[in-house]
């Protein structure tokens, strides 16, 4: 069986045969359907029935480890187009916590509805805000909405640009009945103006169930019931299960498919069954029949979409079809959107950003105390350089830990953007980075002021500079090793292994046992330390360059010489501009390996 229908303005969705198994327990077992333009779709079932995966398979969340194929009106779908005319909104209501009401849905706005002028997008996001009820909370931080208001936030921010295609997963979930019954009435206008909507839903209202056109029922896998609502009762009555009077037909159908009257599920869905034959579903074998042709071909059988936000089929060339794949605002207009929204979460988050300067002015605090006036004296060069060592992992350790936790917050929210194609994420890379770098400077500069003067280092300016650069190069060093961290595991883990991560370049840094003392097999483990070049760093630009000697106030000095010192620590040997460079090396390989990873987590989607 095949379906197609085509319309200007619509699209028709057709799943056929999918299975998707994980490891031993099949969640989706032989399930196929229709769901058209023009109509709203629910996706029923009791918790574990296999709801949320479906819906992630229809909307290709998932797009690997299954088998069986989703077309779009009658062509295998491309994913990357696809993702581009619909969106999906999830269960988990993924919201940046510093941003207001009015800016999250603004942000939505800019960035997905570029063709607006200045007062039509204010007119749009009055109009959104309106119509899901937020208007009592528009100043609000999303923080501090309660749960049907986050809610209603999280699906307004998503179908601000009216997509052809809408998934909604459980979009009632948290809402009061007027709330739910609203959402509903929301989805059943779009349907009506063309839209393919399909949701899950668990047990609705008798009245939120009478809008519904389409209701697909699963139950352990398998779907018992695809078809027209208005013939649910029919159908059950087939089979000898008879709706009480005045019992809502959602509960029931929901009590069959639990199991209260009985196992069914296997008569129900012999129905349904459609033995096809597949192939194993992959991104390999999805691009062999992209839109009815090749990829990669001269001509493609392709979607694209009118001026009308209409979405309809015509064969292009390969070049005008690949030009579908780039984003609705160009590259600036987005990085200017990201900083200035990044610039807003780290600007008002009142835990990290604060305790970042209150760490760090406890510590100056603190290391003044310790060392007071010691750096003149050549007496203590030992204890000025434990001082300095203290200093990198003062900043190593203030830098990984906020960007482990911190970080993966976001990663929730990038991770439902990324999906809806909001933005490249090449564009959020760097604008997040260069938000952070006010924020990884200036406690760094606050640090170095506080304790340089109190402590007796040399006044010389290029000194200080040179001694500030090292710090604030570890510290932007440290804190991409903490997104390679974050990128490759979640919070509660990485919060554990971040310290563990960087202990190597603290115990091969130098400072503990020269470089040239430690065994041949591990010594190459002292030039992977950044740790390594920041230290030396600092006491080449202390100690280096000709100092004149240091006052001695004992009877013997054996450092009076700071250039006797710099060879004892094994730092006379170095360049300045080589320790330079291999800090700025570190910092570039660390933020493209957290990249790619970044790009890797998004496609495992978690």
């Amino acid at each position: 069986m095949e379906y197609n229908h085509c319309k200007a303005s619509s699209v028709a969705l057709f799943l056929k045969g999918r299975n998707v198994c994980a490891e031993t327990k099949t969640l989706v077992n032989n399930m196929s359907g229709i769901a058209k333009p023009g109509t709203l779709t629910a996706i029923m079932g009791p918790s574990g029935a296999g709801k949320t995966t479906l819906l992630n398979l229809l909307s290709g969340f998932y797009d690997t480890g299954y088998e069986g194929e989703v077309q779009i009106n009658g062509y295998v779908r491309d994913q990357q187009l696809f993702n581009k005319q619909s969106c999906y909104v999830m269960q988990e209501d993924r919201l940046l916590p510093e941003l207001t009401v009015e800016e999250a849905i603004t942000m939505s706005v800019e960035l997905r509805m570029p063709m607006l002028d200045k007062d039509d997008k204010r007119d749009k996001v009055d109009q959104s805000i309106q119509e899901w009820g937020l208007d009592e909370c528009r100043k609000t931080r999303t923080s501090s909405l309660s749960g049907g208001q986050r809610r209603r936030l999280a699906i307004a921010q998503e179908l601000v640009n009216n997509p052809p295609v809408v998934f909604l997963d459980e979009p009632t979930s948290g809402l009061d009945n007027v709330s739910s019954l609203m959402c509903v009435q929301i989805m059943k206008e779009m349907a009506e103006n063309g839209h393919t909507v399909i949701c899950s839903i668990h047990t609705p209202s008798a009245k939120i169930f009478s809008h519904f056109d389409k209701l697909y029922m699963v139950s352990h896998g398998r779907c018992i019931y695809n078809g027209h609502v208005d013939d649910l009762l029919g159908f059950l009555s087939r089979h000898e299960l008879h709706c009480p009077n005045y019992h809502n037909p959602a509960d029931f159908v929901s009590e069959i498919a639990a199991g209260d009257y009985g196992d069914y599920t296997e008569e129900l869905s012999k129905e349904f069954l459609m033995a096809l034959p597949v192939e194993n579903g992959s991104v390999h074998s999805k691009r062999r029949t992209t839109y009815g042709g090749k990829i990669m071909s001269e001509q493609v059988v392709t979607l694209h979409t009118s001026n009308t936000n209409a979405v309809i089929f015509s064969v292009q060339t390969k070049a005008e079809a690949m030009k579908l794949y780039s984003f609705k605002t160009n590259s600036f207009h987005q990085f200017g959107v990201l900083l200035k929204r990044c610039w807003l979460s780290v600007a008002r988050n009142k835990v990290a950003t604060p305790l970042r300067f209150v760490a760090y002015a406890a510590f100056a605090i603190m290391m003044i105390m310790l060392y007071y006036d010691i750096g003149r004296r050549a007496s203590t060069v030992i204890n000025n350089a434990n001082m300095f060592f203290g200093m990198c992992c003062i900043v190593m350790f203030q830098s990984i830990l906020p960007t482990v936790i911190v970080f993966p917050i976001e990663l929730s929210v990038l991770l439902r953007e990324n999906r809806n194609c909001w933005y490249s994420v090449r564009m959020y890379y760097l604008a997040h980075y260069i938000t952070e770098i006010p924020f990884l400077v200036i406690p760094v500069i606050m640090l170095i002021a506080l304790i340089y003067y109190p402590t007796s280092q040399p006044l010389d300016m290029w000194r200080v500079a040179g001694l500030a650069l090292f710090s604030i190069q570890l510290c932007s060093v440290t804190q991409a090793f903490g997104l390679i961290v974050s990128a490759v595991t979640k919070l509660q883990t990485a919060v554990f292994v971040a310290l563990p991560a960087v202990s190597p370049s603290f115990f091969f840094s130098g400072f503990f046992v020269q470089a040239h003392l430690v065994s041949p097999y591990v010594r190459w483990l002292t030039y992977l330390s950044p740790m390594h070049y920041a230290y030396h760093g600092m006491l080449l630009s202390v100690y280096g360059y000709d100092r004149p000697p240091l006052a001695c106030d004992e009877f013997i000095c054996l450092y009076e010489n700071p250039a006797e010192f710099l060879q004892f620590t094994g730092t006379s040997d170095k360049k300045f501009y080589v320790l330079v460079l291999s800090l700025v090396a570190f910092e570039v390989v660390f933020r493209v390996i957290a990249f790619i990873l970044l790009k890797y987590r998004l496609t495992k989607k978690e």
